[in-house]
């Protein structure tokens, strides 16, 4: 019988059918020593008919006797070490050769004729092979000693009437018993086969069930996840639908009072700064949730960032924003210089802008710190408040989205609950970054971040956009394209403004005049992505790049209000950029006026390279 490949998987064979047979053998070895003793107890009683002349008498009781204590030691040894093939191999071979042996010895005491011992041979022969259900090989050695042991009888015993016939007869006879075992060894081997199928049937239905099984609790923890996050969306839109809704009816009352206040003759300065307030509010609501649906396809860039640079710009940045707060927005005093850190430096300084921005909304008074800590190879970054603190039942709670502590009137001035979810999103996407934190409850919290110090220096350039603020686009000539006249309206007088000249459509109809009298060659396309009609702005400004070939790739900046990563624009050819409607109007012009200026610098860079060659045309 062929055996299992690997050792591991015919271990478990063998340990699946000592399991599967554990109580029919323990059974049969009960029955059978039963068995014997009965007949043991019958024989005593009729010693004077089996050994007429008492020459036997004490060895015939011995051997009933040895051989009922041998195989009751085996059934009394059948415990649960028998569920091991082999210990079970083991006490029914014990019990095997008691019975054999004990019978062989009898015989040749007992002078019975053939055809009676010959028949209680192939019934224990029977017992063996079936009852016990022994694999293939064990049945082959175990049984062909038992045999071969018959057989050495046979052939030891002198000729004579003792057996009830001559040596010939015997031996004719003889060659029943090893047919008996033959025909068993053929049975078994069917019969081991099927087990070994059996295991291998049930060996694939419980990795089938347990794949089933794993494959029903990931569903079950997925179905569990899309119940949780579609509570947590119901609560989030329930509660942008209350932050979004409160803004903007502000907005209507006030400009309805600063009509009412022209028709008097009296100024709105007041009802203006209110409304440009709240429309700054609303356009918060909306970076945050920007900024959040970003960071899920967002590659981290690792560079050397200068930290002293990058804390100075977040405390410049809010630094105002504290002072109207009444509260001292600072950075602690060190003699040194934090060290250079291996991060990516936009991600970076949108967390500790997010944990600033959070550590102010929630300090009414006090102040606020930025700080750091070099720790052997890292860098700690901490920003102290001391604010409400965070109590231990909020702990896990305050990064989830939407969630804020002591907001229960949702003051849109606290934004929506996005802050330190997106902090911790920043940590998670960033390599070799980690944040902890502490508060006490009523006197401040600190948050911190951990980065790699690195060896190398800071890239020069890498903040020189940060530091280009005032737009530039005085004499730049624009093309506009946004489907929704009041932003057209609103997006060219932003331009004019900064002293571009405009030309305004809603669709690409609106730019064939130009197209057609190869006007002025556009300084810059801008436009939605999605049009009316199915259009799209990538087609708008391919199709006027197109026509304006000879004169180079004209930029374009696309503005959307869509949660769009660059990712639906990487077949566009460059320089484009992707800006948000709920952008700024001053960061949206300094957004643009970056890239105009980028594309002038490389433009410039490329006609010197160009000059000596024409030079020596």
């Amino acid at each position: 019988m062929r055996r299992f490949r690997s050792a591991v998987q015919e271990r478990a064979f063998q340990m699946d059918y000592a399991q599967r047979f554990f109580g029919q053998r323990r059974l049969a070895i009960a029955i059978f020593t039963a068995l014997w003793i009965v007949f043991s107890i019958r024989d005593f009683g009729r010693l004077d008919i089996l050994d007429p002349a008492c020459l036997h008498h004490d060895e015939l009781i011995f051997v009933r006797t040895a051989a009922a204590v041998g195989m009751g030691a085996a059934v009394l040894m059948w415990s649960p070490r028998a569920l091991d093939e082999r210990w079970a191999v083991g006490l029914l071979s014990v019990w095997t050769l008691c019975a054999w042996f004990a019978t062989l010895r009898m015989l040749q005491i007992v002078a019975l004729p053939w055809h009676e011992h010959y028949s209680i041979l192939t019934l224990t022969l029977f017992t063996i092979f079936m009852a016990f259900r022994l694999r293939a090989i064990t049945a082959a050695w175990l049984v062909g000693l038992c045999v071969a042991s018959y057989l050495l009888m046979l052939f030891l015993q002198p000729p004579g009437e003792k057996f009830g016939m001559h040596l010939s007869a015997m031996l004719a006879h003889a060659t029943s018993l090893p047919l008996t075992y033959a025909i068993g060894l053929v049975v078994s081997v069917p019969l081991e086969r099927s087990a070994r199928r059996e295991f291998m049937y049930q060996r694939n239905l419980r990795v089938a069930k347990a794949r089933v099984e794993a494959a029903a609790r990931a569903v079950n923890e997925q179905n569990r996840r899309m119940q949780e996050l579609v509570k947590e969306k119901e609560r989030f839109f329930s509660s942008a639908y209350h932050d979004i809704q409160q803004p903007l009816a502000a907005i209507n009352l006030f400009i309805r009072s600063a009509r009412t206040r022209i028709r008097e003759g009296h100024a709105v300065d007041r009802d203006l700064d209110v409304i440009e307030e709240t429309a700054s509010d609303i356009l918060g609501m909306f970076k945050d949730i920007q900024d959040y649906s970003e960071l899920g396809s967002y590659v981290p860039r690792l560079t050397p960032v200068n930290t002293r640079d990058l804390l100075t710009e977040v405390f410049e940045q809010y630094r105002e924003t504290a002072q109207l707060r009444g509260i001292e927005l600072r950075i602690a005093a060190r003699r040194a210089h934090p060290p250079t850190i291996e991060t990516d430096r936009l991600l970076l300084k949108r967390a500790i802008s997010n944990l600033v921005s959070n550590a102010i909304k929630n300090t009414s008074s006090g102040g606020v710190v930025l700080g750091w800590v070099k720790l052997s190879e890292r860098l700690r970054i901490d920003v102290w408040d001391t604010g409400i603190g965070i109590a231990p039942a909020h702990r896990e709670a305050i990064f989830a989205e939407y969630y804020q502590i002591n907001n229960p009137g949702r003051d849109r001035s606290k934004g929506l609950g996005l802050g330190l979810s997106i902090v911790q999103r920043v940590v998670r996407i960033l390599p070799g970054h980690a944040m902890t934190f502490a508060s006490v409850e009523g006197r401040g919290s600190r948050f911190s971040l951990y980065a790699t110090v690195s060896a190398s220096a800071p890239v020069v350039g890498t903040n020189q956009h940060d530091n280009l603020c005032s737009p530039d686009l005085n004499g730049t000539f624009v093309l506009l394209c946004d489907d929704e006249p009041t932003v057209l309206e609103g997006m060219r007088r932003l331009f004019s403004s900064a002293g571009s000249l405009v030309y305004a459509a809603e669709s690409m109809a609106g730019f064939e005049a130009i197209l057609a009298d190869d006007s002025r060659v556009p300084d810059l396309i801008v436009t939605d992505i999605r049009l009316r009609d199915g259009a799209t702005g990538t087609e708008v400004a391919d199709r006027i790049r197109r026509h304006f070939a000879w004169a180079g790739v004209i930029p374009v900046a696309f503005i959307t209000g869509e949660l769009l990563s660059e990712r639906v624009l990487r077949d566009f050819q460059k320089p484009f950029v992707l800006l948000r409607k709920s952008s700024a109007p001053e960061e949206l012009l300094a957004e643009i006026s970056r890239f105009v200026a980028a594309h002038r610098h490389l433009n410039l860079d490329l006609a010197k390279d160009l000059c000596p060659t024409a030079s020596r045309a």
